[in-house]
């Protein structure tokens, strides 16, 4: 799960760092290759066997010089194997969005991970259910209801 959140970090950075480049264009999709990655629920975790992670960014700034940016990554067809080789898929999504004033450099970013890790008959077996806020004046809130850890 940290490379799927290191993969938030950086699709921010490059959309921020590329703002003047593509502040007219359309939304850019790409997708990753998920395998290999580590769920980690309190004492069990789930790696990923196949799968990838669709990606979806979009990046803008407004007349003044304000910057925005949102992404939204879905996994597709992610199969999880645990450590006694059960096998688990994946359904949610993850979705970051945050803005930057120009003149006051004051930032907002809000970050929610939703993901369900569902057995073979399809119950919830663990999930992952954050919600992260940075506010223009510095206040961070962070509310986790979930099994699985960031």
């Amino acid at each position: 799960m940290r490379r799927f959140i290191a993969a938030i970090a950086a699709a921010c950075a490059l959309a921020v760092s590329a703002t003047t480049a593509v502040a007219s264009s359309p939304a850019i999709h790409y997708s990753f290759d998920a395998t290999g990655m580590v769920i980690v629920c309190g004492d069990h975790s789930y790696t990923v066997a196949s799968g990838t992670v669709n990606v979806v960014e979009h990046v803008g700034t407004s007349a003044s010089g304000n910057l925005n940016v949102t992404g939204t990554l879905t996994p597709d067809d992610v199969i999880l194997v645990d450590a006694s080789g059960n096998v688990y898929s994946i359904a949610g999504a993850l979705w970051f969005g945050g803005s930057l004033n120009a003149r006051t450099g004051g930032l907002a970013d809000t970050e929610t991970s939703k993901i369900q890790i569902l057995s073979q008959g399809g119950g919830t077996v663990d999930s992952l259910n954050v919600v992260f806020h940075i506010s223009p004046n510095g206040d961070i809130r962070s509310f986790d209801f979930g099994t699985c850890t960031l």
